[in-house]
């Protein structure tokens, strides 16, 4: 039986068992190559992709059928732009969510588009699983992702629903992949801030050169390249949620920061003199110790305490292995495989993992599992992870001394480069979204 958590959110979040259909996504992107990839993607993950290049097609494929979701670039060659596609789409459906892809340099657009009814938009560049992350959330089913019935799980559930009923700022710690992006909507629904936007940031994925200016915005001429005047992200979430992910990846300078907009609940932008005052409830998760990242003086105390006013703990998945099994029948029927069969020696495998990247990584082990499954069954043979190795210790030894060398190398290159990540990155002929994505997995500041 499959249990999908409700306590205060089941009558908003609860899907039928009988909803299984699969949903429609009209993908609006010019860019062959994108469309291209985000279709494949897209399709992958169990949408239906209709997928055009024009907001011409984008109009014709709107008249002649219905759709669960719009993605569309803003800036699309033609008469016809993103904006109008918002626009135009309220007159077939309005309840239908629209999701935007903007550049960094078109980001007051999406604020005009948001302010017009856009459910959300993601900046490009963006990360894979950010996107369909996103998308996601607005699925039928989006509500209904945080699945299980340990007590663990309940707890933490529970915790949140109170929290939510204060205007205090939450913090949700937890492991890389256990679902805090999921909790922090759903304490953002049943706030008294449920009808403004959720605005999230991945402090992590965004350059620190530029993190700055997305969280406050930037005037013109503020950098090089600022041709026109910038909102952030707080200035996006007026009147709503502000979601702070990975906040312990945020530099001093930025620490400090965020600490007066929380106490004076104001900022200027970047290159400007103007105050602006923020009503945005805060939210921030993290996948560290952050106390012991205050203690070791890599993060500012009284920023901990002020945005740790409501601390929620999401468990690893290795300390839920109840959950597993409704987990894994959820991610089978979201995919359209309900017909398939999990044999206990499977599901034992299952629970007697260890679980690294947590429910994420649930999930792809099932998708593909099922992919891979002759006569709708899924064995202990064919999911692809590791048995429990008794010489396990030595192996995770091993790691930690590869790990520690690695950190030992990146530190010394950044530092014979005075910090500039690109050169670094050339030094070590490595690409600079790998580098960066190194140093986050690493935790090197």
């Amino acid at each position: 039986m499959m249990v999908v958590l409700c306590l205060p959110f089941c009558c908003r979040f609860w899907k039928s068992e009988e909803s299984t259909d699969i949903e429609k996504i009209l993908l609006i992107e010019d860019k062959r190559a994108m469309r291209n990839m985000l279709t494949t993607a897209l399709s992958e993950d169990g949408w239906q992709v209709t997928s055009v290049s024009t907001g011409e097609e984008a109009l014709r494929k709107l008249e002649s059928g219905s759709f669960d979701i719009l993605l569309s670039d803003i800036c699309l060659p033609g008469k016809i732009d993103g904006m109008d596609i918002l626009r135009k789409s309220r007159e077939f459906s309005h309840w239908t969510p629209v999701v935007l892809m903007t550049a960094f340099g078109t980001v007051h657009l999406a604020v005009e588009a948001m302010k017009e009814g856009a459910r959300d938009f993601i900046t490009k560049p963006f990360e894979l699983d950010e996107l369909l992350s996103l998308v996601r959330r607005y699925s039928h089913s989006a509500g209904a992702d945080i699945v299980g019935k340990s007590q663990a799980l309940l707890s933490a559930i529970k915790r949140s629903a109170k929290g939510a009923e204060t205007d205090l700022n939450i913090l949700v710690l937890g492991e890389s992949g256990t679902g805090k992006e999921l909790l922090a909507r759903m304490i953002h629904r049943e706030s008294s801030c449920s009808e403004g936007p959720f605005v999230p940031v991945n402090c992590a994925a965004i350059p620190l050169d530029l993190l700055e200016s997305e969280l406050f915005g930037a005037e013109k001429g503020a950098y090089t390249g600022a041709d026109r005047t910038r909102p952030g992200r707080f200035e996006l979430a007026q009147g709503g949620t502000i979601f702070l992910d990975e906040v312990g990846d945020l530099d001093g300078s930025l620490q400090g920061k965020l600490l007066r907009v929380l106490q004076e609940r104001e900022y200027k932008r970047v290159g400007g003199t103007e105050m602006f005052h923020t009503n945005a409830r805060v939210i921030s998760a993290s996948n560290r110790d952050l106390e012991s990242e205050t203690e070791e003086g890599r993060f500012r105390k009284d920023l901990f305490f002020r945005i740790g006013e409501f601390p929620v703990t999401l468990s690893p998945l290795r300390e839920r292995e109840e959950d597993i099994p409704e987990l894994t029948e959820y991610f089978l029927k979201q995919s359209g495989c309900s017909d398939i069969e999990v044999t206990e020696e499977a599901m034992t495998k299952l629970k007697g993992y260890r679980w690294p990247g947590n429910v994420r990584q649930l999930r792809s082990i099932i998708l593909r599992a099922a992919a891979l499954s002759d006569d709708r069954v899924i064995d202990a043979g064919i999911l692809e992870i590791d048995d429990v190795d008794p010489e396990e210790g030595l192996l995770e030894e091993s790691a930690r001394a590869a790990r520690s060398r690695e950190v030992e190398m990146i530190r010394k290159v950044l530092k014979e480069t005075g910090g500039n990540r690109k050169k670094a990155a050339e030094i070590l002929k490595v690409s600079y979204r790998t580098l960066l994505s190194r140093l986050k997995e690493l935790e090197i500041k």
